[in-house]
């Protein structure tokens, strides 16, 4: 039985170091009570070939349960050539995808979805663009064509879970008006940059309510703006996440996040979300 939750960001195929880390410095976390949110770029439907066996098989081996949120940096778990099992999660009361060699590793499904954690409402949003396609074309790297949500999806979503409420949402990108441009590679022609997911995101954002929104896709670790929280190598507990943003809603006051949050950095004062 789940008893405690940890959310940490993109691990890209090296999930069993981010899990020695948690055993190591988080002890308290029992492997067979403890459930690890990754929100995308897990790494383990990467390849296509033994290597992500070997990285699901090492990550298997700690005893965690995991939930692995699609990134953009791998394939939808949908298109595996192995068998894929569907099936209901009393844990998210809602449907996963998983491998029966390897049970502990479970999958949001590869659309938006909504689950409940906790007693909580949650909403997933899968994929993003991978800002470095063209290199990656160009040196037989690979990339995935179906990385983003489909124009249908999108609207699927649009229509399923407007109007709807929502007590945390999981993505691996961010709507557009959150980018961290700071973060963005010198390397990159913006230009090229297919952000028509963020710009959907931006729109999509604002036709339902939410309290807390976790993203990774940045490799950063911050609080983007109240009740925004920009995930990489930390990992926290997803109760205590919760509990701070509900906290600030009803008053209390968190000075102490200010200083992470680059919007404060750049003296754009208090931001709304």
């Amino acid at each position: 039985m789940i008893k405690n939750w940890l959310i940490t960001g993109d691990t890209h195929g090296k999930t069993a170091q981010r899990l020695a880390y948690i055993k190591e410095m988080m002890p308290e976390y029992k492997p067979e009570e403890t459930a690890v949110i990754i929100l995308g770029d897990v790494g383990f439907n990467y390849y296509k070939n033994k290597k992500d066996w070997k990285a699901k098989h090492q990550a298997s081996e700690f005893g965690y349960t995991l939930y692995c949120l699609r990134g953009n940096h791998e394939d939808r778990f949908s298109n595996s050539k192995t068998e894929i099992i569907y099936q209901h999660d009393p844990n998210v009361s809602g449907m996963i995808m998983y491998e029966d060699e390897f049970p502990k590793i479970k999958y949001f499904l590869d659309w938006v979805n909504s689950y409940i954690i906790m007693g909580k409402k949650v909403l997933t949003i899968p994929g993003a663009y991978s800002v470095d396609k063209w290199y990656r074309l160009q040196n037989d790297w690979m990339w995935f064509p179906d990385e983003q949500l489909t124009a249908e999806e999108m609207a699927e979503a649009e229509e399923e879970f407007k109007y709807g409420e929502f007590d945390l949402v999981l993505s691996h990108t961010c709507p557009y008006d959150w980018m961290p441009t700071d973060l963005f590679l010198n390397c990159v022609d913006q230009s090229t940059v297919d952000k028509s997911m963020e710009l959907w995101l931006n729109k999509f954002r604002h036709m339902f309510t939410w309290y807390t929104w976790c993203f990774g896709h940045y490799h950063a670790d911050r609080i983007e703006r109240p009740g925004v929280e920009m995930f990489y190598t930390e990992v926290e507990n997803l109760e205590t996440v919760i509990k701070r943003w509900d906290d600030y809603y009803d008053g209390k006051e968190l000075d102490w996040w200010l200083p992470k949050s680059p919007n404060y950095w750049m003296g754009e004062g208090k931001v709304d979300v």
